[in-house]
């Protein structure tokens, strides 16, 4: 897998405020890594954004990913707050 020297890098406006998403970008054939993902808040310290709202998020996220003509997904993060803070998240799709 090989690490592209780009990373994904976006913004999303929610009800709530605003949020950042950032992650390295590994790619393999038709397939595309969102590598130790964060999402961070704009502008204030914390943000209470719910699980409709990051849902949002990882919609629009596949969204972009389909636009940009991978067909397989893959985000890993490590979850610093909320309610299970230091579980590993691990997302694939099939886009």
């Amino acid at each position: 897998m090989e690490l592209l020297a780009e990373s994904y890098d976006r913004f999303f406006d929610l009800p709530m405020g605003r949020v950042g998403v950032m992650a390295d970008i590994y790619v393999e054939d038709d397939m595309i890594e969102l590598r130790d993902l964060i999402i961070y808040p704009i502008g204030v310290e914390r943000l209470q954004v719910g699980v409709g709202h990051m849902l949002l998020v990882r919609r629009q996220i596949e969204m972009d990913i389909r636009a940009m003509g991978y067909r397989r997904l893959t985000i890993t993060a490590d979850r610093i707050t909320g309610a299970s803070p230091g579980r590993k998240v691990g997302i694939k799709e099939t886009l």
